[in-house]
């Protein structure tokens, strides 16, 4: 045609826009009409990118998530937002006490309420008031409660049930928690006054906190990407012998890659359709999660922007990679240069990607960007080191196996197949090696930081309990109550709980001298006292002490409180003691309890209405395994408000308690996820090549050969991969302990523990493509239309 023949411009792009609707339309066409293999490809590339659109739409929801938890933490907020001095009484404030309690490995998140008029506040999620003996329980406490084998936890909450604790009113759906009420809780017990629930919701600054949530984030989105991408190369090398076809029927370079992604396009939308559903279907699997305090179904909600994000960054990225894919596969009409010699990798780039990881990170700790500016810039450079990670593993495997021979016929086959195949391996791998990268830099910084802020009191339990020894009588316990039991209670609390060897009441007020100091006053029996301390000779009447400023003759104001008034007691004697009785570690830093009187209740003289406490020294058996529990139910029974703190081996920050549960939910999420890719990916490519596993079985070999060959084509590039994240995990890691200037420290059984899960993971999933591989060893495989 002659240039004065042309068409109008606008003619042209007409025209070559109904040519790019028409490429995409026959593309999709192919498949859904093509044969059983182009529909099968679809449904997986589908079901691969509806996996991911679950998992990447899960991960939108975690601002709404925290966002929720933090917001109803805050309207239920008291002790944080109570009055120092109290405000006064009136008819709409309440009198609260915290009594949280530790069971077995949850916590109890208790508060006694007593009324103090007729229009008291109502806590979030509680309909009543609970009067006095009543109580409100949460729904999981309250199934807890039912379970006819906890009696003894039972015993500590035996209540008149009037209510359950409302979603408003929890954290999640498997919080312990309960209201109830006490009409003899006072300010003097440790009460605060509230005139209402709420206050401002809080946010974390400890760096060390938001740095494993962000890792944590990274770690667990990348290998959802690199599922995603994968899982649109499904059946790459049919696809490419079809545009090999249509090439012969006329169609140029630019045509095949148009039609290559309409192709994708349906399988793509179905994806994005199904990966919706599965969000909605697995929304409401959140709350029977057993992490932490669960989740409600309400609180897994996409945020709006990142929602659009995923639905349009899905599509965009699948099309992305498939396009990338047919960057390295010329389509002639006679077929691809898949089946001739392939150029062999580079390093510079790769590597290039790992080291501009490095640096990302290394800038962020190094720059003051304010706040948590450093965030975006970290995770940029995890992300990078990462996928360079993942990026230097094909010209190792190229390096290390390309030119390799000998060894039996399974390896051999084995190895021309990692030979040939380009990045395929690779690909297959690629999201254990993220994820085991990203699991031993998380759990090396994670190591770290549990070891910076966690207080370590003694190497075991048993140890923590003789090292805690208390009194003459070497007691381990203490529990504080509003009033001292009566000596039939102490010896059925003794009689009832297994374990308990021994208990010991008393009362205790505080006196303070005329110098302004403080001195603790201890009230008991001669037989009681002698078992705190080490005494000479004790009678009715006796006061033993040898406390600074306190001297026979001397007035303490003792029996004060917050609304009572201290009385006068003059110290008739005092009698010196060697060795001050002990108390348990949490009460004092130091062992010795200095400032101490020991008084016999003749020598005190007390009138009644001051503030004078009871409180038990128990002395157990930790090897009995339903003591803890037997003893709680027991003193709690006696008393409601009362205090028992037990002796432990550490003491960790909540914080990081919590974190460790959302990252091993978060772990399970991406090997289940990993472990379905991989299990695809395997059967795929046990598919592609059905012909010449056909075509060896043809010729006589054997069948477990080819089995043996398939194991080895997965497992050489999984080991080089799990050693090659185990480096860059480790350096990762430690990147990030200098970051929060935490000393950098490894957990090497940890280390191998997730290289370890990653190489069984890898086996077990091929071993489950060993059906679909038995399949294709037989002569039928040759029959070809």
């Amino acid at each position: 045609m002659s240039p004065r023949e042309d068409p109008p411009t606008g003619a042209r792009r007409g025209r070559s826009r109904s040519s790019f609707l028409k490429d995409l339309r026959l593309g999709a066409r192919l498949s859904l009409r093509g044969d059983r293999e182009v529909v099968a490809r679809t449904l997986l590339t589908a079901l691969g990118v509806g996996i991911a659109t679950a998992a990447l739409l899960l991960a939108a929801s975690l601002p709404v998530i925290l966002d929720n938890l933090g917001e109803r933490n805050a309207d239920r907020m008291d002790y944080q937002v109570a009055d120092y001095p109290p405000p006064p009484a009136g008819d709409d404030t309440l009198l609260f006490k915290v009594t949280d309690t530790q069971y077995e490995n949850s916590m109890i998140r208790g508060r006694l309420l007593r009324a103090e008029g007729d229009d008291p506040p109502l806590p979030p999620g509680v309909e009543t008031f609970p009067g006095p003996g009543e109580i409100v329980l949460s729904p999981a406490l309250a199934e807890l409660l039912d379970d006819p084998e906890r009696s003894a936890l039972r015993r500590g909450y035996d209540h008149t049930v009037i209510g359950e604790i409302g979603p408003e009113g929890l954290v999640g759906p498997r919080e312990l928690a309960y209201y109830l009420g006490d009409d003899d809780l006072t300010l003097d017990d440790g009460a605060g006054r509230l005139p209402g629930f709420g206050g401002e919701q809080g946010s974390s600054d400890e760096p060390v906190i938001l740095l494993l949530g962000v890792v944590g984030v990274v770690v667990m989105l990348t290998p959802v990407v690199v599922f995603l991408g994968a899982a649109v190369r499904f059946g790459g090398e049919k696809r490419d012998r079809r545009l090999a076809a249509l090439r012969l029927m006329g169609a140029d370079r630019g045509a095949t890659r148009r039609i290559a992604a309409g192709e994708t396009l349906p399988g793509i939308a179905l994806g994005l359709v199904l990966g919706a559903g599965l969000f909605l279907a697995g929304r409401p699997i959140v709350e029977t999660v057993p992490v932490s305090s669960g989740l409600y179904t309400a609180d897994v909600l996409p945020h709006p922007v990142l929602a659009l994000l995923v639905l349009l960054g899905v599509p965009l990225l699948a099309l992305w990679v498939v396009l990338v894919s047919l960057n390295r596969v010329v389509i002639e009409p006679l077929g691809t240069v898949r089946r001739a010699e392939r150029r062999r990798p580079r390093l510079w780039w790769r590597l290039l990607l790992f080291v501009t990881g490095i640096a990302l990170i290394l800038l962020s700790m190094r720059i003051d960007l304010g706040g948590v500016g450093w965030a975006p810039l970290m995770a940029t450079g995890l992300l990078a080191a990462l996928f360079g990670t993942t990026a230097v593993l094909p010209w190792l495997l190229d390096r290390l196996f390309g030119r390799a021979s000998g060894g039996p016929l399974s390896l051999q086959l084995a190895l021309r197949r990692l030979a040939a195949a380009g990045d395929g391996p690779v690909r297959a791998v690629a999201g254990i090696v993220v994820t085991v990268a990203g699991a031993i830099a998380l759990q090396s910084l994670y190591a770290g930081a549990w070891e910076e802020f966690t207080v370590f009191r003694a190497e075991s339990v048993e140890e923590a309990y003789e090292e805690m020894e208390f009194g003459a009588a070497g007691y381990q316990l203490q529990a504080g109550l509003r009033k001292a039991p009566s000596d039939p209670e102490v010896d059925d609390l003794v009689a009832e709980v297994p374990g308990l060897e021994k208990a010991l009441a008393y009362e205790e007020t505080w006196g303070v001298t005329a110098e302004g100091s403080d001195a603790r006053i201890v009230i008991a029996d001669c037989p009681s006292l002698r078992q705190m301390a080490d005494l000479p000779e004790c009678s009715p009447g006796d006061v033993f002490g040898d406390v600074a400023g306190v001297e026979a003759g001397d007035t303490l104001l003792v029996g004060a409180g917050e609304e009572i008034e201290p009385a006068e007691w003059m110290v008739p004697h005092l009698t010196g003691f060697e060795g001050p009785p002990l108390e348990h570690h949490w009460y004092t830093s130091e062992p010795p309890a200095p400032n101490v009187v020991l008084a016999t209740p003749e020598a005190m003289g007390l009138p009644e209405g001051l503030s004078v406490r009871g409180a038990l020294w128990l002395r157990v058996d930790p090897s009995v395994p339903e003591m803890r529990e037997e003893l709680q139910g027991s003193i709690r029974a006696l008393d409601p408000a009362s205090s028992l703190i037990f002796p432990v081996a550490f003491v960790a920050d909540p914080d990081m308690i919590d974190m460790r549960d959302a990252l091993i939910a978060g772990a399970l999420a991406c090997l289940s996820m990993i472990a379905a890719g991989l299990v695809v990916g395997t059967i795929e490519q046990v598919r592609e090549r059905k012909r010449v596993h056909a075509v060896l079985t043809a010729f006589g070999t054997r069948r477990r050969t080819l089995i043996a060959s398939v194991l080895w084509q997965t497992t050489l590039p999984v080991l080089l991969g799990i050693a090659l994240a185990a480096v860059a995990g480790t350096t990762l890691g430690a990147l990030a302990l200098i970051a929060v200037d935490i000393p950098v420290t490894f957990a090497p059984v940890d280390i191998l523990i997730i290289t370890g899960a990653g190489v069984v993971v890898a086996t077990l999933t091929t071993l489950l493509a060993i059906p679909a591989l038995l399949r294709t060893m037989s002569p039928e495989g040759l029959r070809s239309e």
